[in-house]
């Protein structure tokens, strides 16, 4: 939830918190047991339940999204080592920028599954409207009111798995293990699990990737309750997951391709019995396989999009440039070439030698086709 995206419910948030708690508790509900639904087995690893009411709690007693997050890295400046940077020989603290890696990281996760929520819940409501316009104007009155009585309930398992049966939606698998959908134009709709975007689900173990990194996630034997049980090594181009004291590797595979062994980390998750790798690639370039030998994936049925914090500056810097330029246009304002130009043309219309001299300043009635021309005075 975003507070900045319901601007009712910021003005209502210094005042009034305990509406805010009754909209967090009954008219997100919703969006709770679609993730609880869509997600299956993999839901309390999503939207795990547990710590709600001291989190919501939290964000009641501070009022704002804001100051909740200063909070929570509050809490891990004072308690934790998530701010120290790793030294050589100090068990403590993490590899430079990776801290920050794991919030954006975090975020990217949670915003790939909400806005596959927003793509359901959109199809969602062109259905039942499309339902309406189809049934006859006698009938228009019981229409309204299903309609209302389904809207003011959660979606129910039943609910969503019945209309998954009715729709005409196709899952397709890419290679051996890259899902997407299409719906029926055809258009593509990855898969919000984030254990095996852009990569594949195996026996052992399931991976996901992004242009510069890769997470592998291990299955590991319920007998195993602490990471001191485990024996991992990762080396640039291998993987060795054993329990200590076992001559039996539980992992023991090649990399399909070469990785930072110097930013590696990895994490054993004890209630899912999973340890994750989380690793950065040497090269950008897209896996077709996490392991040599592995099935490969197709990586041209893939979600190749880049978050923008991940381009270089100089990208990042063309892209806010596009962006202001379309919003001028939008709204009838110069773009950042116009405004050049045109703060060129002022500077020089009343210089000497100027066809304008004297006259009041008019960019309109100058003749601009590229900015490789000479303006031109209209005729």
């Amino acid at each position: 939830m975003r507070l900045v995206y319901f601007p009712l419910i910021r003005k209502l948030n210094s005042r009034y918190p305990h509406v805010i708690f009754h909209y967090i508790c009954q008219v997100l509900r919703p969006l709770a047991q679609y993730f609880t639904v869509v997600t299956g087995s993999k839901c309390h690893r999503v939207m795990d339940p547990r710590y709600d009411s001291a989190l919501i709690g939290i964000l009641q007693n501070e009022g704002s999204l804001e100051k909740y997050l200063e909070v929570m890295f509050g809490f891990l400046m004072r308690r934790t080592d998530f701010f120290y940077e790793h030294k050589p020989g100090k068990n403590l603290g993490f590899p430079p920028g990776y801290a920050l890696k794991m919030v954006l990281k975090a975020f990217d996760k949670y915003d790939t599954i909400f806005r596959r929520y927003q793509e359901e819940q959109t199809k969602q409501e062109s259905s039942v409207q499309e339902a309406a316009a189809n049934e006859p104007t006698s009938s228009l009155e019981n229409t309204e009111r299903q309609t209302i009585s389904s809207d003011s309930r959660p979606t129910s398992k039943a609910d969503l798995n019945d209309k998954a049966s009715k729709s005409e939606v196709k899952t397709e698998k890419s290679g051996s293990g890259s899902y997407f959908k299409k719906d029926e134009n055809g258009e593509r709709i990855y898969e919000a699990d984030p254990d095996c975007y852009n990569g594949a689900r195996r026996d052992l173990y399931s991976w996901s990737q992004k242009i510069l990194e890769i997470d592998i996630h291990v299955k590991i034997p319920e007998r195993i309750k602490t990471a001191r049980q485990l024996n991992v090594k990762i080396n640039r181009k291998h993987i060795l997951i054993a329990e200590k004291g076992s001559t039996e590797p539980i992992l023991d595979l090649d990399l399909f391709k070469e990785i930072k062994t110097e930013s590696a980390q990895w994490s054993f998750e004890v209630d899912e019995h999973l340890l994750t790798l989380s690793l950065d690639k040497v090269d950008e370039y897209w896996w077709e396989a996490a392991f040599v030998g592995e099935e490969k994936i197709n990586v041209q049925e893939i979600d190749c999009s880049r978050p923008i914090h991940e381009l270089d500056e100089e990208a990042q810097g063309k892209i806010a440039q596009l962006i202001f330029d379309q919003e001028q246009k939008r709204r009838g304002l110069p773009t950042t070439e116009e405004q050049r130009i045109q703060d060129i043309l002022k500077d020089a219309w009343n210089k000497d030698g100027s066809p304008f001299k004297g006259q009041p300043f008019d960019p309109s009635s100058i003749s601009v086709e590229s900015s490789s021309q000479l303006p031109t005075k209209k005729p």
